[in-house]
């Protein structure tokens, strides 16, 4: 009997020797097939990239995982993971369009093709030889893939703003497939499909596990990408449409009044980029850029807007230093607030935005008389595009923005515009009481302007 029971505890004790044994063997398994995954995929990325140096293609990072990991990654992913960590298949790389040659990207991809390697090429229009009615192709991304990894290359343009620029394409069902086939998913394919704008960084040489690339010193513009990079383009068609039908004013008032208005936008933004504040084209400057891709020379003015959240008492300093005094201060930081600044003949208006649950507005106040007025819109994001040379922000579905504020005929030009009750989003918001008028009521006296 003793025997028995004895046999029976050996048994079980050699049954869990030999499971433990299975799992350790199955974990250690796992383990080689991850690192030998990652290894096969950083020989891939090595020999992607020897061939972008041979063939003068030069590639550099972006990958916002990549990034992140470096910045808040734990010591096992920083020591384990590299370019991709064993999970991840999809590297984001970029190249500046104009350091390599047409040439030299073809030799490029023919290299690529020759190891063996899948190769897409998404090509797109230059957009600023199409508002010259050119039609260049130009390269906007590859996509290199081999059995486990996929490499997507965007290619970036530098455009006359002095910012980056890179092309979305937005491929056909077939090359949706083939992309969700390699392992792209969402954010991946935002990266393909969305315009985007960045600004120039400096790049240098790195080397990662004995891998050369190249690595941009600022990476914080790149951490949170795509987000907060969309771009859109002015519509070249629609202005020469609008020019062909109204004309354009080519006198030497207008030429004058559109110099100005550039000249005081530009320090606009110099100065709200310097406070870290972002603005917005908005009212009649953001007509001109939607509808003929300029300044409407018979408005007189600059219009632009901020999220009261954004307003900084900075503003009034840094402008007033910078020959922009305040001419008037209506309303409070809490309602209806806006500031104006006078450039020699030239207005400057600040129109602050607040955000309710289901819309956002700005409020007006008529000095005569104290009333309040309140110009809603519907919620809207923010995109950059390029503006006669600047680098600015508009509202992403600027035809909804500009139709909340200028109604279904925003296309025909007119001239006499009451603030008060021409837009169709304005809304009477009642009236400052008398007491308050010192406070919310403040026209200033103009220094003497040379």
């Amino acid at each position: 009997m003793k025997k028995s029971k004895l046999f029976s505890v050996a048994c079980c004790f050699s049954i869990c020797i030999l499971a433990g044994q299975i799992l350790i063997l199955r974990r250690l398994l796992q383990k080689e097939k991850k690192e030998t995954k990652s290894d096969l995929a950083l020989v891939f990325i090595s020999k992607v990239l020897n061939l972008s140096l041979k063939h003068n293609v030069p590639l550099f990072l972006i990958d916002p995982k990549v990034f992140r990991r470096m910045q808040n990654g734990s010591e096992d992913e920083l020591k384990n993971c590299h370019f991709l960590c064993p999970l991840q298949k999809i590297l984001h790389l970029a190249t500046i369009g104009p350091l390599s040659t047409q040439m030299q990207k073809i030799a490029f991809v023919e290299a690529v093709e020759v190891e063996g390697f899948q190769l897409k090429q998404f090509i797109g229009s230059d957009p600023v030889l199409l508002q010259h009615s050119l039609n260049s192709p130009i390269p906007l991304h590859f996509i290199i893939s081999d059995e486990l990894t996929t490499i997507h290359i965007s290619v970036f343009y530098e455009r006359p703003a002095k910012f980056w620029w890179c092309g979305g394409y937005f491929p056909n069902d077939k090359d949706l497939h083939d992309l969700f086939e390699l392992g792209i998913r969402n954010d991946d394919f935002q990266m393909i499909s969305k315009t985007a704008a960045f600004d120039k960084v400096e790049i240098h040489s790195a080397v990662i596990r004995k891998v050369k690339i190249f690595v941009p010193v600022q990476q914080e513009i790149f951490l949170n990408y795509p987000q907060n990079t969309d771009f859109i383009e002015c519509n070249y068609t629609q202005a020469k449409y609008f020019h062909e039908k109204y004309g354009r004013d080519e006198s030497d008032e207008a030429e004058i009044f559109r110099s100005k208005a550039f000249k005081l936008l530009s320090k606009a933004k110099m100065l709200l980029d310097n406070l870290k504040v972002p603005f917005w084209l908005s009212s009649g400057t953001c007509l001109g850029f939607f509808r003929e891709c300029g300044f409407i020379s018979h408005s007189k003015d600059v219009d632009i807007g901020i999220w009261i959240k954004d307003y900084k008492q900075e503003i009034i300093s840094a402008f007033s230093t910078h020959d922009l005094p305040l001419t008037h201060s209506f309303g409070k930081v809490e309602d209806s607030f806006e500031l104006s600044f006078r450039d020699n003949d030239l207005k400057l208006d600040i129109f602050f935005f607040y955000e309710e649950e289901t819309y956002v507005w700005n409020g007006g106040t008529q000095a005569r008389t104290g009333k309040k007025f309140k110009y809603v819109f519907p919620k809207f994001k923010l995109c950059w595009t390029e503006f006669l040379e600047l680098k600015v922000r508009v509202p992403c579905h600027i035809d909804e923005y500009i139709k909340a504020n200028y109604g279904p005929k925003w296309f025909e030009p007119i001239k006499i515009w009451d603030w008060k009750s021409s837009p169709p989003n304005v809304l009477e918001n009642g009236q400052w009481p008398l007491d308050e008028w010192p406070e919310v009521i403040q026209l200033l006296p103009l220094p003497d302007q040379n």
